[in-house]
């Protein structure tokens, strides 16, 4: 017989509930209650308190402490608070609240397994219970994710556990991975070898627009004779010329590059506006040639069934903003002309450090085709991660469109606040979980899985580039070794005096 843990006290509604205790209830445990013509009712508890009515109106500290050797058990209550989550069998909310009095007893594990149990991605297990969290990939990828934390708290590693159960999938998946963390990255499961691949990132400056061409090339965002000059020297170019016409990007720039010298000769009062605009896509050709190409197309790099790195460690946010709008724009078009033609091809993008490429308070090229994929890419096979410290400082109208969240520890009220605005799924009582949650931890809702849920994340089963130094450990052996260092220095220098 199921132990009774409490009874439902004070008004009721059919969504809010509060029970007395005589234990103190976990929070983020589960319940259940059986109303509603017998139904059985899940509810999740998302908070308690424990008070005392002996000391509700003590204010000498001496009075206290002479209670305080008074004081028994029986003279404290617990009180949880319930969120209730719906019917067992449907997930639907009762019409009508329990009365008070019903019994409130533990959530049975088989029921709970049940409803965690059955997704494809294995992400954790529950706070309260060894029970499995299992995420629905096709909810995850079609209604798209956000994972949310502060620095320290875990990110990394979930994404690392992401994308090895999105491996065992056989999942195509693209990573815009920001700081080299995920480029060697390895499990140690032998029955789960990741099939990982390196793109290089590079961009057709044949196929990007001239604005784009010219922020690679550094020329200033206001710079309003430079511009125009340059994009009128594409144009010419490209009227008489197609891409086949060239042999490499090179040649491709010092084309526009005389087009802009005849500018110059004709537009004597703007000659050094122009000649300034060919001095940038001459720096654009000596330092920046690794990332230009032409006959390049990205849809090539990528391989299907792989977790697929996109390397963007060594750019800096300007560069780094135009490759992954490149990248995005271009995964767009290809995934709509598949699915025009009867052949879709699935993928899930994961944008690392989300709030430089998708900020709220400033436009980026990366943020136009990233939102655009966030409302339309579900019809397309199009899912997106954004990955951030900074909730405050990503893109709203993008962080809505994740339906699916992950959210570690949060102190902020200003990131908490962001994040509730753009999730109607987060309530108060879950949001008020987010200070307290231990590394590993996380609040997880949406379609993805049935019901919300406090988790610990699993531990990734191999090596990424996202863990702590151990900073103390290298400052030692660094001690050691030029101790040692001096040593055979001293025994070089004497070594020959005896």
């Amino acid at each position: 017989m199921k132990e009774i843990l409490g009874y439902i006290v004070g008004e009721t509604t059919n969504t809010e509930l509060s029970f007395l205790s005589d234990k103190i209830p976990e929070i983020g445990s589960y319940v259940s209650l059986k109303y509603d013509d017998g139904k059985e009712i899940l509810g999740m508890v998302e908070g308690v308190i424990q008070g005392c009515p002996v000391f509700d109106e003590i204010l000498n500290v001496k009075d206290l402490l002479k209670l305080k050797e008074l004081e028994i058990d029986d003279s404290f209550y617990i009180i949880g608070k319930i969120k209730v989550l719906g019917d067992v069998d449907n997930k639907k909310i009762p019409r009508a609240p329990p009365k008070p009095g019903t019994e409130v007893y533990g959530a049975d594990e088989e029921v709970l397994k049940k409803i965690f149990s059955n997704g494809h991605i294995e992400i954790g297990k529950l706070i309260s219970k060894d029970v499995p969290v299992k995420l629905d990939a096709n909810k995850l990828c079609s209604r798209h994710l956000a994972i949310l934390a502060i620095t320290g708290m875990g990110k990394s590693n979930t994404v690392a556990v992401l994308l090895s159960e999105l491996n065992k999938l056989n999942a195509t998946v693209l990573v815009c991975d920001v700081h080299g963390e995920y480029k060697y990255i390895q499990s140690h499961d032998s029955n789960n070898k990741l099939k990982t691949h390196i793109i290089k990132p590079k961009i057709n400056i044949y196929n990007i627009g001239s604005s784009s061409l010219a922020d690679l090339a550094g020329v200033d965002a206001q710079a309003t004779k430079q511009r125009p000059y340059i994009r009128k020297a594409i144009k010419n170019v490209k009227n008489r010329y197609k891409e086949s016409d060239f042999n490499s990007a090179e040649d491709y720039i010092n084309e526009v590059i005389i087009e802009l010298e005849s500018f110059a000769e004709i537009n004597k009062k703007d000659a050094d506006s122009i000649q300034t605009a060919i001095f940038r896509l001459e720096d654009m050709l000596q330092f920046k040639k690794h990332l230009i190409a032409l006959h390049y197309n990205p849809i090539d790099e990528i391989r299907e069934n792989h977790i697929n790195i996109l390397s963007l460690e060594s750019l800096d946010e300007n560069d780094m903003d135009i490759i992954v709008s490149y990248f995005s724009k271009e995964i767009l078009r290809d995934r709509k002309d598949s699915l025009r033609n009867g052949a879709p091809k699935p993928i899930f993008i994961i944008f690392e450090e989300a709030h430089l490429i998708v900020p709220q308070n400033r436009n980026t090229k990366s943020k136009l085709y990233i939102s655009r994929i966030a409302r339309e890419g579900r019809k397309f096979g199009v899912g997106i991660c954004l990955v951030s410290q900074r909730p405050k400082t990503l893109d709203q109208e993008s962080l809505s469109q994740c339906n699916n969240l992950i959210i570690s520890k949060l102190i902020e009220p200003s990131d908490q606040s962001h994040v509730q605005h753009a999730s109607e799924n987060l309530s108060e009582d879950l949001l008020k979980q987010l200070p307290g949650l231990n590394v590993g931890e996380a609040v997880i809702i949406g379609p993805a899985l049935k019901i919300p849920a406090i988790v610990k994340i699993n531990k990734f089963n191999g090596k990424y580039g996202g863990e702590d130094l151990a900073i103390v450990d290298i400052w030692k052996n660094r001690t050691n070794n030029n101790d040692n260092d001096e040593e055979l220095s001293s025994d070089d220098m004497f070594g020959g005096l005896d």
